[in-house]
């Protein structure tokens, strides 16, 4: 069996968005070269019209406006692509950073969303409004055409899966931040969008696999350009031999590919020992293999035969703490950016830089939980390691917390002491992992709403406002690797009479969760090759 390594990327990361005040793309670039393995834009090709009470177009500000998209004008389309494709080239570079030129198609509305994506640069933007079109240029080149948001209305930006070709399309984006297109059960579903909801079925990522289309799953941001990879709002997991553009490329291809919501979930799964996305034939058993390796504490595993759960891992009470002395791994989440909503104070960024020690401990790793711009790459020295976040003041609707998480190796007796913007938090492994701690900035919140408002210390008969309006940060519950780790394996010996289907469903006590692409089985008597 082949062992491939799992590299991490966004897909769907949209530039030069409607009104274009998005950053530079090539700063979004480098941006993104920080913490992604790879990174496809998808270059918004739309732009709008706004019009005022009585028909009258004008600029896009102000109350009562109607935005009418349509194809923005072939100038402008070829500039801001040829601008793309000037910075993926520049900043491709094999075994560190990958990058593919991609724009998003919308057509003319009724064939469903695609992000088209092109294994090298110099392909023109196909300016066709219907999907047939679509697959008719990108036939004999190098390129792919993915669906997202599927789980809308059909015929309304949702596909009809009829009309899909898997060589062109091999894969469904089924989530986004505009929520869940697996199914249309609300699980998570698609509510964020009020315009082009509510979900729906027929063009769900089901309703792909049902109608016998091989079609991989993955997740992506669909972003506006200014924080790709925006934690959890998906990220796309790719199995390759290297980090290039041809292996990457490959993977796609063979459906090697699958979806996380936020957390950087590892997922090996394998049936006879072929990875996700193959297409396997076979007489006898199916011998299935689920590894996964996640960020947070593993709540279940579920095993899905043909849309169905076969059988589900319940990880919760299958683990306990290492005992003393015992040296092993946890992982430690540090967030920040709890504190005061806009216009309570007068500073809209916070800043916050700490360090975390661990005696006789090794750090070994870290990952990301970043939703906008301004964090560093945190320096992993030993024992030691330090790290600098940015806040925004909090929104009361969507979550404005950055985080990362730390990987590191240490008896659970081990100290650990963490410093962060002048307080101090010290306990031992054991005590962390025993639940989570609060730093609460009051004496500051005191400070700032006397010299803002004039509160005087001790004035106000309830401190509700120095908790609600101080800035604070959480230590999560340090989980070891026992809790982070499972390992699932099923015989499945029920005889075959057409091709079926297995794919894999991850979450975390955290919510957090992933999909992996299927893997098809068709009994021997179809004569069909593995693909």
């Amino acid at each position: 069996m082949a062992t491939y390594k799992t590299f991490w990327g966004e897909t769907h990361d949209n530039t030069y968005e409607v009104d274009r005040q998005d950053p530079p793309f090539d700063r979004i670039c480098q941006l993104a070269s920080r913490y992604l393995d790879f990174y496809a834009a998808a270059y918004y090709t739309s732009c709008a019209d706004a019009f005022r009470p009585g028909g009258h177009p004008s600029e896009l500000s102000g109350p009562q406006r109607l935005i009418l998209e349509k194809w923005k004008s072939p100038a402008r389309l070829e500039a801001e692509w040829a601008e793309v494709q000037q910075a993926t080239a520049k900043y491709n570079e094999p075994g560190r950073f990958v990058t593919f030129p991609g724009y998003e198609w919308q057509g003319d509305g009724t064939c469903g969303d695609h992000n088209v994506f092109h294994r090298r640069e110099g392909w023109p933007i196909a300016r066709v409004p219907t999907l047939d079109q679509l697959y008719e240029q990108l036939r004999g080149i190098d390129a792919l055409a993915i669906p997202h948001h599927t789980g809308y209305r059909v015929g309304r930006r949702s596909p009809d899966w009829r009309r899909c070709d898997e060589t062109l399309s091999p894969f469904v984006e089924t989530f986004s931040g505009h929520g869940c297109s697996e199914t249309d059960e609300e699980w998570i579903g698609l509510r964020r969008n009020s315009h082009m909801g509510p979900g729906a079925g027929g063009g769900t990522y089901e309703d792909a696999l049902a109608h016998g289309l091989h079609v991989g799953a993955i997740c992506s941001t669909d972003n506006w350009g200014v924080m790709p990879g925006r934690y959890g709002r998906g990220l796309m997991a790719c199995l390759a031999d290297e980090l290039t553009r041809e292996d990457l490329w490959r993977a796609f291809r063979a459906r090697r590919v699958y979806g996380v919501t936020g957390d950087r979930i590892e997922m090996d799964f394998t049936v006879n020992g072929e990875p996700m996305g193959s297409i396997i034939r076979t007489s006898g058993a199916r011998n299935i293999r689920i590894a996964v390796r996640g960020s947070d504490v593993i709540d279940r595993i579920e095993l899905l035969r043909n849309g169905r759960v076969l059988a589900t891992h319940c990880h919760q009470g299958t683990w306990s703490l290492p005992q003393p002395g015992r040296r092993s791994r946890f992982k430690l989440r540090i967030e920040v950016g709890w504190g005061p909503r806009p216009n309570e104070m007068p500073v809209t960024e916070h800043h916050w830089n700490g360090r975390l020690m661990i005696d006789g401990g090794r750090f070994i790793g870290w990952e990301p939980c970043w939703i906008s711009l301004g964090q560093q790459v945190p320096i992993l020295n030993g024992a030691q390691t330090d790290f600098a976040l940015t806040s925004s003041t909090a929104n009361v609707i969507d979550p404005q917390q950055n985080a990362n998480v730390f990987e590191f190796e240490a008896a659970p007796e081990a100290p650990v002491r963490l410093d962060l913007n002048g307080l101090a938090e010290r306990a031992d492994v054991a005590d962390l992992a025993r639940g989570s701690r609060i730093l609460w900035y009051k004496d500051e919140c005191v400070r700032l709403l006397h010299e803002r408002f004039g509160v005087e210390p001790g004035s106000h008969e309830r401190e509700d406002p120095y908790y609600h309006m101080a800035y604070k940060a959480k230590i999560h519950r340090a989980i070891p690797e026992a809790g982070y780790t499972a390992t699932f394996e099923l015989a499945d010996d029920q005889p075959l009479d057409r091709e079926v289907h297995y794919r894999v469903r991850v979450e975390q006590r955290n919510g957090q969760r992933a999909w992996s692409s299927p893997i098809w089985v068709r009994p021997d008597s179809m004569g069909a090759n593995r693909s």
